[in-house]
């Protein structure tokens, strides 16, 4: 099984942004440097936002940050890349942050995003590692499951990572909102029985789940 991580995907996360793909850079806090790992975050979204990319961040269930950077395609991020390497104000905030050590950075994904989720305050992200040559068989699955997680009250971004799996996101306005969904998901008979046939023939299998709250 392949590694896999997301944000989110964060972002998450990375779907919340009206762009055509997305990096995320999971960010772990050294003991003790929660607060200053966001406070880091925040600036850098600033000096990012100057230089054209659109930022998101939010924190997971472990109190990671996922920051997600996005781009209306891949081209325009190389761009991005190509100015960060000669942007002052980027270049003194990199110097100190990493001078402070206040955290690691554990996973960084590119993602291509095939249905953008609405700017909510909480996201769940569900991530799939897909078999070889399987990636676009289970997008269309996930479009399925779209139709009737959003008639159910959710909001469905659906990415694709370099590695060919798919990460589903979906999106509340609340905490109790989600709560509220799951209730109706347990009893919706379409919903469910969409679900059981996807598990006799599964061409994915389920390796995280993701729980962020934005910042």
């Amino acid at each position: 099984m392949k590694k896999i991580g997301l944000f989110i995907g964060l972002m998450l996360a990375c779907a919340h942004l009206q762009a055509d793909v997305a990096v995320v850079n999971i960010w772990s806090a050294i003991p003790g440097n929660s607060n200053q790992l966001f406070k880091n975050g925040m600036e850098a979204k600033a000096i990012h936002e100057t230089m054209g990319a659109s930022v998101s961040i939010a924190t997971d269930q472990q109190g990671d940050m996922h920051y997600v950077v996005s781009f209306t395609d891949w081209a325009a991020w190389g761009r991005f890349q190509d100015a960060a390497a000669t942007n002052k104000a980027w270049l003194s905030f990199w110097q100190r942050a990493s001078d402070q050590g206040t955290a690691e950075i554990s996973g960084t994904y590119m993602l291509n995003i095939a249905t953008v989720a609405e700017t909510k305050p909480a996201s769940v992200v569900f991530s799939w590692d897909v078999e070889p040559a399987k990636t676009q068989d289970f997008v269309a699955l996930s479009l399925k499951s779209k139709a009737m997680h959003e008639r159910m009250g959710a909001s469905i971004g659906i990415l694709v990572d370099e590695l060919g799996d798919v990460h589903y996101e979906m999106t509340f306005p609340s905490w109790e909102a989600w709560g509220k969904f799951q209730s109706k998901a347990e009893s919706d008979k379409e919903w469910q029985a969409f679900y059981a046939d996807s598990l006799e023939d599964s061409i994915a299998s389920l390796i995280k789940v993701w729980r962020l709250s934005a910042m």
